[in-house]
């Protein structure tokens, strides 16, 4: 109803400053009872748009789940964005300042918490303007509303969310038509001063214009170190004309009903009174319903002493106004206040309030001995007080066994609870007693449960102990695939029994000896590498043996790096280099007759032809391998013989 017959428009300018991060934030929110708006400024490191955006959502939040205009409930708000700051303070502190503003359509007031600025204009002139929580502000004071404080300190926060988060929350403010409303944050207001803000407002035809205005006033300012900024404006076209005639009229009817109840009032109280006075009774009969009361006062029939008391009472109302009539009424009076008192002791006697109900028998045996009639009264009295101050004591104990039970303290609570448990035998209170025993008997079954469970923390801790040694052996023994499995298993007793800190030091070490397995698997196969190498090297220069000497090294060290793939590569390697290794003495010794032909016609030149044709061989069977493991020299590769050309 209020927002369809009312009309605001919202605006805002942000600016990111010189440095490119924007750490403002603004957000709004019209109900149909309210409206709200939210203008934020983050001063964390990271530029402090998140902790802006925090505040606002968590401020907004809290409003619309619950609207209203009481400083509580903008206080509330407020509240909420410092928690939520705090709640997301983990990287790094999170800080910001903000502004709320709440309007009914109607009024509007604001709360505050940092150093962002309001700004209430009408009439061409301001006729309201915000504090902030700044150094500048405390400085200046009232100079500071004048922009003519100590322009340095603007930025020095004295509260803000994150912070001390300290509030302040302004007084109610009537709107009225045609007011703007301008929220600042300090990267505007510590530039542009008041007397500028004022001649910007002055020539203005729209709220969007006079936004533009500001900005320009803000950019055409000193180039060096602009800060970002946010400005957001609200338009007042048409404010909430609230019913006062109506509302004036209400409240007459009120006073006119409050008046009408009060004048009933009166009336019954004086009928009252003359009613009561028409009630008396003579003094005999006064007498009667005094000794009956005596009888039943001494029987500990409370509830029947205080009729009779009170009957008594309305028959000495009738006798004439006199001292003896006075000192009656005082005396049945007294009467019936001893009966009172003792039926509260009683209740509380019943209601095991034993120390409630032992003070009520002391202050009725006091009282009792003033009258002779109720001398039968304070032996019974007496007995009553020994039973409460034994209801104490049980009532002590019951509480101390509590306590103890709650500590862990098993041992003396059953002591306590047993003490107790004796004591109920001689004040005859059954349900209580059996609220002892049952305490009694649950005690006994936690003792139980507690040695079981030590039992097996301890069962537990013994295999975790073993479980550690077996995993510092196979450290010791170089095996830290074992000793990785053997922490993994610690680790996983740990979180069983929800010992988080141990286990996390168990991830650790665990994390560490994994960093450490993969390490050493890089240096063997670096050093696997570097032996494949210097074999296929060792074949180049024609020394076998030393060839076969590192791919068998490298071959174990595949085996032992649990690689089937490269132990099978270099077992394939080694058997083709030992063939090629077994050919060759026997073809350098063949007496073919071509070859003797061919040494006698050629001569040296043969034998310089021999050398070459071997080197040749080692050759094809080196190359395979130098451009990695699927090439290895196989029975296919062909060899010259002892005659061959010697360009092969």
């Amino acid at each position: 109803m209020r927002k369809l017959n009312s009309q605001f428009i919202t605006t805002f300018v942000s600016e990111a400053g010189l440095n490119g991060q924007n750490g403002t934030y603004y957000g709004f929110v019209e109900m149909d009872r309210y409206y709200c708006m939210a203008v934020a400024e983050g001063y964390d490191g990271d530029g402090g748009r998140e902790s802006a955006k925090l505040a606002v959502d968590a401020a907004m939040e809290a409003f619309v789940q619950k609207p209203g205009m009481s400083a509580k409930r903008i206080r509330a708000c407020l509240k909420r964005a410092h928690r939520c700051l705090a709640e997301q303070s983990v990287r790094i502190r999170l800080k910001a300042g903000i502004l709320v503003l709440v309007s009914d359509y109607t009024r509007f007031r604001y709360g505050v918490c940092g150093n962002v600025m309001l700004y209430a204009f009408r009439s061409a002139g301001i006729y309201h303007q915000s504090v902030t929580h700044t150094v500048y502000q405390n400085m200046a004071g009232q100079a500071a509303k004048e922009g003519t404080g100590p322009k340095e300190e603007t930025g020095n926060v004295v509260h803000y969310l994150g912070g001390s988060g300290r509030t302040a929350v302004s007084g109610r403010l009537r709107l009225e038509d045609g007011d703007v409303l301008l929220a600042v944050t300090e990267g505007f207001w510590s530039r542009i001063n008041k007397v500028e803000v004022l001649d910007a407002y002055e020539s203005i035809q729209s709220v969007e214009e006079f936004l533009g205005d500001l900005q320009e006033l803000y950019l055409r300012g000193s180039t060096e170190g602009i800060p970002c900024c946010c400005l957001a404006a609200v338009e007042v076209k048409k404010a909430y004309k609230e019913n006062r005639a109506l509302k004036k009229k209400i409240l007459t009817w009120c006073l006119i009903l409050f008046l009408i109840l009060l004048a009933v009032s009166l009336i019954a109280a004086v009928v009252f009174r003359v009613r009561r006075r028409k009630q008396r009774e003579v003094q005999d009969t006064v007498a009667v319903y005094e000794e009956t009361g005596d009888q039943y006062m001494a029987d500990l029939s409370c509830t029947l002493a205080k009729q009779e008391y009170e009957k008594a009472a309305q028959e000495s109302k009738k006798i004439s106004k006199n001292g003896e009539r006075l000192a009656k009424e005082k005396e049945l009076s007294e009467k019936i206040g001893i009966s009172e008192m003792l039926k509260e002791a009683d209740d509380a006697y019943g209601a095991r309030s034993y120390a409630q109900a032992r003070e009520g028998y002391k202050k009725v045996l006091e009282r009792a001995k003033q009258y002779k009639e109720l001398s039968s009264l304070t032996g019974v009295l007496e007995r009553r007080m020994k039973l409460a101050g034994t209801g104490m004591e049980i009532d002590n104990y019951m509480q101390a066994a509590a306590l103890k039970e709650a500590e862990g303290d098993l041992e003396s609570a059953a002591v306590l609870y047993g003490r107790a448990e004796a004591m109920l035998r001689i004040v005859e209170d059954p349900e209580l007693l059996k609220e002892a025993q049952l305490a009694l008997l649950r005690i006994e079954g936690q003792a139980r449960e507690e040695a079981k469970a030590e039992r097996a923390k301890a069962r537990d801790e013994v295999i975790i102990d073993a479980d550690k040694e077996a995993a510092l052996n196979a450290i010791l023994a170089g095996d830290l695939e074992t000793a990785i499995a053997q922490y993994t298993k610690i680790r996983d007793s740990y979180i069983a029994l929800e010992d988080n800190e141990k286990a996390e030091e168990t991830t650790q070490l665990i994390l560490s000896l994994q960093k450490q397995a993969m390490e050493e698997k890089d240096l063997k196969e670096d050093a696997i590498e570097e032996d494949r190498q210097a074999a296929f090297d060792a074949i180049l220069a024609g020394d076998t043996q030393e060839a076969l000497a590192l791919l068998e090294k490298a071959r174990d060290a595949y085996t032992e790096l649990e690689d089937v793939e490269g132990a099978a590569e270099m077992e394939q390697m080694i058997a083709s280099l030992k063939a090629q290794d077994a050919q060759d003495p026997g073809e350098d010794t063949l007496p073919g007759d071509s070859g003797e032909a061919d040494g006698e016609a050629a001569g040296p030149a043969g034998e310089t032809g021999d050398g070459p044709a071997r080197g040749a061989g080692k050759e094809e069977v080196g190359r395979p391998g130098a451009s990695g493991r699927k090439n290895a020299p196989g029975a296919d590769e062909k060899r010259p013989g002892p005659g061959g050309d010697t360009d092969g």
